[in-house]
C-alpha cells in the first residue's frame, strides 16, 4: 500500500514531498498488515513550493522539507523496498504518475510495477455503498485515520479499508491478486461505460 503527498494537485507541475508505504502479507489465509515492513521518506526541497494551506494539509513544513532525502537517493530506496511487489493505493493513477514524473526528473528508471486502485476495488466489494472519496470510506466503514493526508497515516487506514473488503472479496471469489487485478479492470470499464453513455 503506498501513498504520496506533493505540493499540488498537478503531478507534472507540483513536487514529490513525500511516500509512505506498508507491505500488506498476502501469503496466508488472509492478508496481514506488516507494521515492521514500512517505508517513509521526505523529499528534500530547494526552493519552498508549498503555499500555507497546502503545508496545513499535509503538515509538512519547510523545516522538514529542507531537511529531507535528495530524490535519486530517496527514489533509489523507494526502487529497493518495493522490489519487484505489486502496488495498491487509493485513486493510483495520481501516485503512479506522481512517481513517473519524479523518476523521470531524476533521470532514474522507473520500475515496471503492477498498480491496483482501491478506489476501483472497493466499490466492488461493497456496490450498494455510494461512496467516492477515502474519507468516505472510512466513514462508512468505521475506519479511523490518525491524521488525514499524512501519507504513512494515509497508507495505513487505506490498508485497514483492505482488509475489511477482503471477507466480502473472497465471497466474490476473489482470493488472489490476478482475481483482484481483473476485478479491478472491470469495475473500470464499467464506471466509464456508464460515465460515456450519460455524456451521450
Amino acid at each position: 500500500m503506498i501513498d504520496v503527498e506533493t505540493t499540488g494537485l498537478n503531478p507534472h507541475h507540483d513536487a514529490l514531498l513525500c511516500v509512505a508505504a506498508l507491505a500488506i502479507d498476502m501469503r496466508g489465509p488472509t492478508p496481514q498488515i506488516v507494521a515492521s515492513d514500512s517505508f517513509e521518506v521526505l523529499i528534500a526541497q530547494n526552493e519552498l513550493r508549498s503555499t500555507h494551506d497546502n503545508i496545513l494539509l499535509h503538515g509538512i513544513g519547510w523545516g522538514q522539507q529542507r531537511e529531507g532525502e535528495p530524490m535519486q537517493q530517496a527514489l533509489e530506496a523507494l526502487t529497493a523496498w518495493v522490489a519487484d511487489a505489486p502496488l495498491l493505493a487509493y485513486h493510483a493513477a495520481f501516485d503512479q504518475e506522481v512517481l513517473r514524473q519524479a523518476y523521470k526528473r531524476s533521470r532514474l528508471q522507473q520500475p515496471e510495477w503492477q498498480w491496483l486502485d482501491m478506489a476501483d476495488l472497493l466499490p466492488a466489494a461493497y456496490p450498494a455503498i455510494a461512496a467516492r472519496s477515502l474519507d468516505q470510506w472510512m466513514q462508512h466503514l468505521q475506519v479511523r485515520c490518525v491524521r488525514r493526508h499524512q501519507a504513512i497515516a494515509d497508507v495505513w487506514a487505506t490498508a485497514q479499508l483492505f482488509l475489511k473488503a477482503w471477507p466480502q472479496w473472497q465471497r466474490q471469489q476473489l482470493q488472489s491478486w490476478p482475481d483482484l487485478y481483473r476485478r479491478a479492470e472491470q469495475e473500470r470499464w464499467l464506471r466509464n461505460s456508464g460515465s460515456a453513455l450519460k455524456g451521450r
